[in-house]
Order: structure tokens, then C-alpha cells, then sequence
């Protein structure tokens, strides 16, 4: 038997009200934090959410930009590069990746003839003609010339037609292949034939040679003041257009004369001189469609070389192997006889065939 077991147990102290008032005071607060806290973590989760949202809405605003920002941005950063000869097979290359994936359209026209425009800077001469990058621009501008009549309009075409003419044509003529050679020439000697005869360019017209139309009656004096200014800016505008027109064809006869001065720098090549003589004499029998100067340079290269040519059959005489084929060909049949059965070299032919024929045809 212990000290404390007849002590009574003890019992729990009573709970007075203003203790319970505490007590469940304290509960509440408990509760209305562990509320506030939920709700705090929600509003902030969706807060996240919704910036999140945003987010990615911007990230697909830069990701996905509009296909005629991109490639107008893409052609004006080629046409930095393409100005610098150094940098243009790899500027040239993308420029044909651009036009084959079909980026470009009439909308694109302006950025794409700078990017060309940029190519032939500061000329066309000095820059399609170069030994190291040739091909490329061949490539580029036949690329070109089928996108052409889907993108240029006419004034940019005509600017075209000069610029492939260095670029396609007179780059063709660098060639081994004689049928190749031949079609380049042909080529260049159709485009020469589609050129109108020459004309002087009219000057710059002034106002004094502007007559100016009477204004329709019951026009104010302002209005008819507005009206001949207008008049007169448009007919400006017409000569301004038409000189221009015309100096671009001027430029694309420059390009045809420079075609055949390129075309005499290969007359050492024996199998080609044939075909060089007569593109010559092609150009110099249409001199009129050309420019008093251009014609004087037609002149000095046909004069040119007439007299390589002269020198050449001088030296054949003494000399076959420096006569190429045709002029062999030409020689032989020039000396054969004709039979009366229209064969040639059958002179030595002895059966009585062409006695017979002779005698038929009395």
C-alpha cells in the first residue's frame, strides 16, 4: 500500500467560459489563416499561370514572325554582303536558297533588285566577268530568270536583261564545247536583233516647251493655276521615264558590244574562229541599231579581226594545220568537180554513170 492511495483521484480543472471564449477564438484564427494561406497560394498559382501564358504567347510572337518581315530582313542583309565580291558565293547562295524555297513575290521586288543591284556594283562588267565567282552569278541569275515574270515588273526587267546579259551570256562563251559555244552566240545574236535602230534621247524638257491645255471654263484662277502645274509635273514626268527607258537600252547595246569583244578575246582558240568571224560580221551588218560610238567599236573589233583572219590564210598556205576543219572542208569542195549526178569528188569515177546521166538530161 502506497503513501498517496487513499488520496482521491484528481480531477481536471473546469474549463471557465472566458477560457473556452479563448480557446475558440484561437481556432478560429487558426482556421481563417489556414483559409487565407490556401487562398493566397491559389491566387498566386494562377497568377502563374496566367503569366506563363503570356509568356508563351510572346515566345510564339518571336518564334513565328510574319513570312513578309522575315524575308524582307533576310534580302536586305544579303544585299549588305553582296556588295563586297569577297563575301558573294556564300551571299549569292543563300539569295538562291531564298528564291527556290518561294519566299519571294511582287512584294519582295524592290528588296530583291537591291540585292542584285548591289551584285553588279559598282558595274556589271567589273564584276559578273571575274574568273573566280562566274559561275556563281550564272547560277544566280538563271535562278533569277525564272522567278522573273512572277516578281519584276517592266522597268525592273529591262534592267534584268542588261545584267544577265554579262552574268548568262558572255560567261556561256567561256566554254570548251563548240556546239555550246555556238548556242551562246546565237543567243547573244537573237537579243541584238530584238533591239530597236538607234535614236538620239530627247533632252530634258522645260517649262518653256511645256504648252500648257486652256482650263475648263468656269475654273477658278487657283484652279487653273493647280491644274497646268499638274499638267506640267506629268508631262515632266513622261520625258524623265522615257530617257530613262532609253538609256537602259543603251546600256543593254554596251553589254551586246561587250559580248562580241569578249567573244575576239578567244580567237586564239583555232576550232572557235570560224564562229567568231561570223558573229562579227553579224554585228557589223546591223551597226544602225547601235550608237555612233558603239559603232566605232564595232568597227575596230570587226576590223581587227579581218586582219587576224587575213594573217591566218596567209599562213594556211604554207601551213594546213592552222586552217581549222570547215576551212578544210571549204578548200576541198571548192577544188572537187561536180558530177552531173550532183556527187561530189566523183571525178575519178569511171563506171559511165554519169555520161548516162549527162545524156538524160541533154
Amino acid at each position: 500500500m502506497g503513501l498517496y492511495d487513499d488520496l482521491p483521484d484528481a480531477k481536471p480543472r473546469a474549463t471557465t467560459a472566458s477560457t473556452a471564449r479563448d480557446g475558440d477564438a484561437s481556432d478560429d484564427a487558426s482556421i481563417r489563416d489556414a483559409k487565407r494561406a490556401k487562398r493566397a497560394t491559389g491566387d498566386a498559382g494562377e497568377r502563374s499561370e496566367d503569366a506563363q501564358k503570356v509568356q508563351l504567347r510572346d515566345d510564339a510572337t518571336v518564334a513565328a514572325p510574319s513570312k513578309a518581315a522575315t524575308t524582307k530582313d533576310a534580302l536586305q542583309r544579303i544585299a549588305q554582303h553582296l556588295l563586297k565580291p569577297e563575301k558573294f558565293v556564300k551571299a549569292s547562295g543563300l539569295l538562291k536558297k531564298l528564291l527556290m524555297s518561294e519566299a519571294c513575290d511582287r512584294g519582295d521586288a524592290k528588296a530583291l533588285f537591291a540585292c542584285l543591284e548591289n551584285a553588279m556594283t559598282p558595274t556589271p562588267k567589273a564584276r559578273a566577268l571575274r574568273a573566280e565567282t562566274r559561275l556563281d552569278y550564272e547560277e544566280l541569275f538563271e535562278i533569277v530568270a525564272a522567278f522573273s515574270p512572277l516578281i519584276f515588273n517592266a522597268k525592273q526587267k529591262r534592267k534584268l536583261e542588261v545584267w544577265s546579259t554579262y552574268a548568262r551570256r558572255i560567261n556561256a562563251l567561256r566554254t570548251d564545247d563548240s556546239f555550246e559555244f555556238t548556242k551562246a552566240v546565237k543567243a547573244i545574236q537573237e537579243v541584238v536583233d530584238r533591239v530597236d535602230s538607234y535614236v538620239e534621247p530627247p533632252g530634258v524638257i522645260e517649262d518653256d516647251d511645256i504648252e500648257i491645255p486652256p482650263a475648263p471654263e468656269g475654273a477658278s484662277e487657283e484652279e487653273a493655276m493647280e491644274m497646268a502645274t499638274q499638267y506640267a509635273r506629268s508631262i515632266k514626268a513622261e520625258r524623265a521615264a522615257e530617257i530613262e527607258q532609253l538609256a537602259v537600252v543603251d546600256e543593254l547595246r554596251e553589254a551586246l558590244i561587250d559580248a562580241l569583244e569578249f567573244a575576239s578575246s578567244l580567237y586564239g582558240r583555232t576550232w572557235s574562229q570560224t564562229t567568231i568571224d561570223m558573229m562579227s560580221n553579224f554585228f557589223h551588218e546591223r551597226r544602225p541599231k547601235f550608237s555612233p560610238t558603239s559603232q566605232e567599236r564595232i568597227v575596230k573589233i570587226w576590223d581587227d579581226l579581218r586582219k587576224k583572219k587575213h594573217a591566218r590564210s596567209l599562213t594556211s598556205a604554207g601551213d594546213k594545220v592552222s586552217m581549222t576543219s570547215f576551212e578544210r572542208d571549204q578548200a576541198r569542195a571548192a577544188g572537187s568537180q561536180v558530177s552531173a549526178r550532183g556527187s561530189i569528188g566523183a571525178e575519178n569515177v569511171k563506171d559511165g554513170r554519169g555520161e548516162s546521166a549527162a545524156k538524160m538530161l541533154g
